[in-house]
């Protein structure tokens, strides 16, 4: 039988290690721009160049501020209707989705964003605060799970088909304050407080979650970007800057961030990703980058 250099002209490299693993081991966080009104407990997401920081808390102050990122400042944009505080969303700088948090009471108010303003939609089924979402969602397509309210830790999963929301199958572990990425079909849950301080992960395959391994360093109040095959884990309470690499069944330390931080936002991918703001009024945004001379490929 003829090999394959001889068919195709060409050999195929023998790789001594997973080059994906290699690239998000070399990335490092670098400090970006300063948001302009510090917080915690905002709805972010987006991607490194384009992100939004919605609503959130400013000691003793429940926010309704929103600001954008464009890869070096933050600019200030139109406020949500209903100030609130550990909501969460998904989707892009030209459109977003939030929903849930904290008034108080606990709320099931949910907002779209255009790129220009924010508009009231349909309620959550259920309402309550300190919930996680799939941040790759969209406004015709998301996902929001977890969460506490004053029965305690919820489990609840709810799917968003740009008009209304829908209960899905539950979690395994009833939690709050985990944290999320993926898609509305395709999306992870990891870490949490569900009494006691979690380094769970479940993966959601758009019909119900798997539990998979787990997180090296359990914490609350941490934030993510990526899919659920591809992801980061960063931050978290009380003061964590332990960050993770999740390659779709491990999870493997990387660098730290630059400032430990919990109740902070997140936003991209693997390969280029986003944590901005956090407890004590941060203003801090850092940055992860791979850096050009190791990449082979991009991942999501």
């Amino acid at each position: 039988m003829a090999d394959y250099s001889t068919i195709k002209g060409f050999t195929i490299q023998e790789l001594a290690n997973d080059p994906y693993v290699s690239e998000v081991a070399a990335g490092t966080w670098a400090s970006g721009g300063a948001m302009n009104t510090g917080r915690d407990g905002f709805s972010g997401f987006g991607i490194q160049t384009a992100a939004i920081a919605a609503a959130g808390y400013q000691t003793p102050t429940v926010k309704d501020e929103t600001e954008e990122y464009n890869g070096s400042t933050w600019t200030e944009k139109a406020d949500v209707n209903t100030a609130r505080r550990l909501s969460s969303g998904s989707g892009t700088t030209t459109a977003g989705i939030m929903a849930g948090g904290y008034i108080p009471p606990d709320t099931d108010k949910t907002e779209t964003w255009n790129g220009t303003s924010w508009t009231e939609v349909n309620l959550l089924t259920s309402a309550r605060r300190s919930t996680a979402s799939a941040l790759q969602g969209t406004t015709t397509a998301s996902l929001i799970f977890a969460g506490n309210t004053p029965g305690g830790n919820q489990d609840l999963t709810e799917s968003w088909d740009g008009t209304s929301w829908s209960e899905q199958n539950d979690l395994n572990t009833a939690r709050e304050t985990p944290a999320g990425t993926g898609t509305s079909t395709a999306a992870l849950c990891f870490g949490g407080n569900s009494g006691s301080i979690e380094a769970k992960t479940e993966t959601y395959n758009g019909t119900s979650w798997t539990e998979t391994g787990d997180l090296n360093t359990a914490r609350s109040l941490l934030a993510g970007a990526g899919s659920n095959t591809a992801a980061l884990a960063f931050g978290g309470d009380p003061t964590h800057a332990v960050t993770e690499e999740f390659d779709g069944s491990t999870w493997t330390e990387v660098a730290d961030l630059g400032t430990g931080r919990s109740n902070l936002g997140g936003a991209g991918t693997t390969m280029s990703a986003l944590a901005f703001g956090g407890a004590n009024t941060l203003t801090a945004t850092e940055e992860w980058t791979i850096p050009d001379a190791i990449k082979t490929f991009t991942a999501s």
